[in-house]
C-alpha cells in the first residue's frame, strides 16, 4: 500500500509557506499557527455553519476518545447519538447512508478516471469511504473536510480498512495546497453543502493539475419529487422559509439550513468561471445498497428510475430536473 504524499502546505489565508513548528504548522507571513490535532493538521480559518471553532474541536475530541475503544460501526452511531440537530429517524438514514460510503464511491470513481490516477483529493471526504475505495486506484490520496469531528470518523476507517490517506481539516473556499497538486478531485455531495459553492469549486480548481479531471454528484434544486434525505417534495423550489417552516415541523428542526440548492446549469456555470471545461453529466443512479432500507414504494421508483436513466431520450430529462446528478469537468489554463 502507498504511503501518503507528503503535501507541502500553503497557509490558506495569505498563500505563503508554512513550516512545521511544534504540534503544528506556522506562517511567518501573517503569523498564524495551524495546530496539528488527533493527527490531523487544522488549516480552518473558521468554524463551520453548524458549531464554532472550539466547541467543534471539542466534539471531535470526543469521538476521537470514543474510537480508541470501539469500532468504527460504533463510533458513526455514537455521533448521531450526540448530535442533537439530527432527528432520530433521520439519523438512522444518515448513519446507513455513511457506513456504505466506501461501495457507492467506487462508481465514482471508475467515472473520475477509469484507468487510475495519480494525486486524489477528496474534497469534503466525511467519512473516508472514497479514499478506502480509492486505494488501489490512485497513488496518493487525501481527503479534506471543514468538520473535524467527521475527519476523525474517518481516521477510524481508515485505520480498519488498512489505507493510507492524508486528513486535513480546511476551509474548501481557502485550501492549504499550492497550484497544480492534484490530478483528480472528488466532489461527491460535497458543492451544495459548501458555505460559498462558487468560491470552493474555484479552491479545488486552482489546486489541479491542467488536464487534471474533476467529479462533482449533487441532489438537483429544481427536482419536484421527494428530497432523498429529508422526503420534502420541491425542497429546492420551496421559498426558504416556507421550507424551514415544514422541515421544523416535519423533524424538529431545519436539516436543510446550511444547504445551497444547485442545479447541472448553475454548476456548469461556476465551472466555466473557474477553467473548467464540462465533459459529461448523467443522472445520479444509486445502487442496490443504497436501497436496502428504503420503503418498498421508494425501491420501486428507484428501479424505474434507473430504467430511464438508460435511455438517451430520457437521460437529458432527468439530468435538468431528475432527483441528483453527476458531472465531469476537466481543468483547463495554467493558473
Amino acid at each position: 500500500m502507498t504511503a501518503p504524499m507528503a503535501l507541502d502546505f500553503i497557509c490558506p489565508q495569505c498563500r505563503s509557506p508554512v513550516h512545521a513548528a511544534g504540534e503544528g504548522y506556522f506562517c511567518g507571513t501573517c503569523d498564524r499557527f495551524y495546530p496539528v490535532l488527533f493527527g490531523i493538521p487544522d488549516f480552518r480559518l473558521s468554524g463551520d455553519q453548524y458549531l464554532a471553532l472550539e466547541e467543534e474541536r471539542a466534539k471531535a475530541g470526543r469521538l476521537h476518545a470514543y474510537g480508541l475503544k470501539h469500532d468504527f460501526a460504533a463510533l458513526v452511531a455514537f455521533y448521531y447519538s450526540i448530535t442533537d440537530d439530527v432527528p432520530p429517524k433521520l439519523a438512522r438514514t444518515f448513519a446507513n447512508y455513511v457506513l456504505k460510503a466506501s461501495g457507492r464511491a467506487g462508481h465514482q470513481l471508475q467515472l473520475l478516471a477509469p484507468p487510475g490516477g495519480n494525486a486524489l483529493l477528496d474534497l469534503g471526504c466525511g467519512s473516508g469511504g472514497a479514499l478506502v475505495a480509492g486505494a488501489d486506484h490512485f497513488k496518493v490520496r487525501t481527503g479534506v473536510d471543514i468538520a473535524l469531528r467527521w475527519l476523525v470518523i474517518a481516521q477510524k476507517r481508515l485505520k480498519e480498512a488498512g489505507v493510507d490517506a492524508q486528513l486535513v481539516c480546511a476551509d474548501a473556499e481557502a485550501l492549504p495546497f499550492a497550484n497544480r497538486t492534484f490530478s483528480h478531485v472528488l466532489a461527491s455531495d460535497f458543492i451544495e453543502n459548501a458555505r460559498a459553492p462558487k468560491a470552493a469549486l474555484c479552491s479545488a480548481a486552482s489546486v489541479m493539475e491542467t488536464g487534471g479531471r474533476i467529479y462533482i454528484s449533487a441532489s438537483n434544486g429544481r427536482w419536484v419529487g421527494p428530497h432523498p434525505a429529508t422526503g420534502i417534495w420541491s425542497a429546492g423550489l420551496i421559498p426558504e422559509r416556507a421550507r424551514s417552516s415544514l422541515l421544523t415541523r416535519r423533524h424538529s428542526i431545519d436539516v436543510l439550513r446550511a444547504v445551497s440548492f444547485v442545479g447541472p446549469a448553475s454548476v456548469r456555470q461556476m465551472a466555466r468561471t473557474c477553467d473548467l471545461r464540462h465533459l459529461t453529466t448523467k443522472p445520479f443512479v444509486p445502487d442496490k445498497e443504497q436501497l436496502i432500507d428504503r420503503p418498498a414504494i421508494f425501491r420501486m421508483f428507484a428501479r424505474i428510475y434507473a430504467l430511464l436513466a438508460k435511455a438517451p431520450i430520457a437521460q437529458a430529462l432527468l439530468v435538468a430536473a431528475g432527483p441528483a446528478f453527476q458531472s465531469l469537468f476537466v481543468k483547463e489554463g495554467t493558473t
